[in-house]
């Protein structure tokens, strides 16, 4: 997952409250019972990333978009925040005892935007393009077999449990659509069983959903949301007080924390962990040694980062866990900031004067201030490093290929409800953090908790615990991404799903 990440709107109120015809809908503002919701109204969402892909699920890129996606589409099943799996597209689905196959039965009557039927065959089809575009929830599934016209099985290698983590992340798109128009127009085109059907889009800018009328779940409350792309969170600021937006949103900041002084509400949550991931499988690097990544993690004092820096957004921790979750460990040491030991762990390894180094910056998902104080304490110990600010392309270029002598700064996500998701980033079977040390060790316990019938916490924290001991990364601070939503802003779901970017936008309406 990879940017953590790498996200809002108020534009209406003003207009409403003087009248002006901006504010009028083909469907009656009623509500549907006293109190309640009601229909009408356009919702606009600025947001700090947004869809370069608004079409195409066979590509990576497709679910780091910003919260456009369950605008458009919807996912073959639904799984919580706590990971418990309902149904959605299909309504049932069952492991067979030997754990070798996974049998989705689907919905009947859904429909896709072109009017063409979701049933097994485009079901079958959807599933064969994650697994073709490498999409790692379904790296394990052997086939995908036609049973009828609304059922499937999944054939699987091996049955891992975060299996479903991908089909409640599996945005289904129209074969109908694809076999008409091929992959390019789908790219540009989004066309899916969502609530809303696409009426405009320009990459990297804004796209525009219109209420589809024949929306399988029932008849969405408001008549369209716009999603704009701001990806500095002052405008966004300025955007949102000024009126144009309903909601705003991205990794919390203090233009947030303004916001939220000023009384608006603002709904939040973890996304990641910003970790420092050291180059430890070259043996000639100085990270190799675990007393110099233990060294690092007590030289960098994370309470003052996040004080500083945070806003009450951020908070410290030394794990891959996020505080709360099932698999936090309350009982492993703060490893408070302690520059006498971080500065004698380091002459025992060796390097006494220290070294000179480089951190490798993601600039996609880190914070340039809180990484050049990083720079500062580790200068405080002696070692001298350099920040090579990398954008997305060559960052994702060092991911993949490796760095030599150097740390990577970048925040990881993937942990709420099943983390095993989250924890692949650290196992042999990715193919991201190359010049990351990746041990059997590590192997077996990520693969008894990853093979589990069931996801268990317990299981997980073997891993984290793993993670911790042989400082195979050195977490510094959680990270939370949040909307700011316009007092009038009802029922929007966020948070309230596995995926973080997920919502309800069917659900939402506009008091007003």
């Amino acid at each position: 997952m990879k940017r953590i990440l790498f996200g809002i709107i108020l534009a209406l109120i003003l207009v409403c409250l003087i009248g002006l015809p901006a504010c009028t809908s083909d469907t009656p503002d009623t509500t549907t019972k006293a109190g309640g919701p009601k229909y009408g109204g356009t919702l606009r969402i600025a947001d700090a990333i947004g869809p370069h892909n608004v079409g195409w699920p066979g590509d990576t890129m497709f679910g780091i978009a910003g919260p456009f996606q369950e605008v458009f589409f919807d996912p073959i099943l639904k799984e919580d925040a706590k990971g418990v799996v309902k149904e959605n597209l299909a309504t049932k689905w069952e492991l067979s005892t030997d754990m070798k196959s996974l049998t989705l039965t689907l919905r009947k009557g859904v429909k896709f935007h072109d009017g063409s039927d979701w049933n097994a065959d485009v079901c079958k089809w959807n599933i064969e393009v994650f697994i073709e575009g490498k999409n790692s929830y379904f790296a394990n599934v052997a086939s995908v077999v036609k049973i009828d016209d609304y059922s499937v099985r999944l054939n699987l290698n091996t049955f891992t449990n975060t299996i479903y983590d991908g089909l409640a992340s599996a945005l289904v798109v129209s074969k109908a659509a694809f076999d008409k128009n091929g992959k390019d127009y789908m790219l540009t085109h989004a066309i899916g069983t969502g609530p809303f059907k696409m009426d405009s889009f320009t990459p990297d800018v804004s796209v525009k959903g219109v209420r589809f009328d024949d929306y399988w779940g029932g008849k969405p409350y408001l008549d369209a949301i716009e999603l704009t792309t701001i990806t500095d969170p002052t405008t966004r600021k300025s955007s949102f007080e000024a009126g144009n937006v309903d909601i705003a949103g991205g990794d919390l900041s203090k233009a947030e924390y303004d916001l939220k002084e000023k009384g608006f509400e603002v709904v939040n949550g973890y996304i990641s962990i910003y970790c420092l991931i050291p180059d430890s499988k070259n043996s000639d690097s100085p990270f190799a040694n675990p007393k110099v990544r233990q060294a690092i993690s007590y030289a960098i004092d994370r309470d003052a980062i996040v004080k500083a820096l945070g806003f009450g957004w951020w908070t410290s921790v030394n794990q891959f866990a996020f505080p709360g979750s099932s698999t936090y460990i309350s009982d492993i040491p703060d490893n408070p900031y302690d520059e006498n030991k971080a500065k004698q762990l380091l002459a025992d390894a060796g390097y006494p004067n220290g070294f000179t180094s480089t951190i490798i910056v993601d600039t996609f998902v880190s914070n340039k201030d809180a990484v050049t104080a990083m720079q500062g304490y580790l200068g405080k110990i002696g070692i001298k490093v350099d920040l090579n600010m990398a954008e997305m392309g060559p960052a994702v270029g060092f991911m993949v290929n490796g760095w030599h002598n150097a740390l990577f700064g970048a925040a990881r996500a993937g942990l709420i409800g099943n983390v095993n998701s989250g924890l692949a980033n650290w196992t042999t079977d990715s193919s991201w953090h190359s010049s990351l040390l990746k041990t059997a060790e590590f192997q077996q316990i990520y693969q008894t908790s990853l093979t589990a019938k069931q996801f268990d916490p317990a299981m997980a924290k073997k891993a984290v615990q793993y993670l911790y001991d042989n400082t195979t990364v050195i977490p510094i601070y959680a990270v939370t991404r949040g909307w700011v939503h316009a007092p009038y802003v009802r029922d929007t779901g966020f948070f309230t799903q596995q995926n973080f970017w997920y919502w309800e936008p069917a659900k939402t309406w506009l008091n007003k």
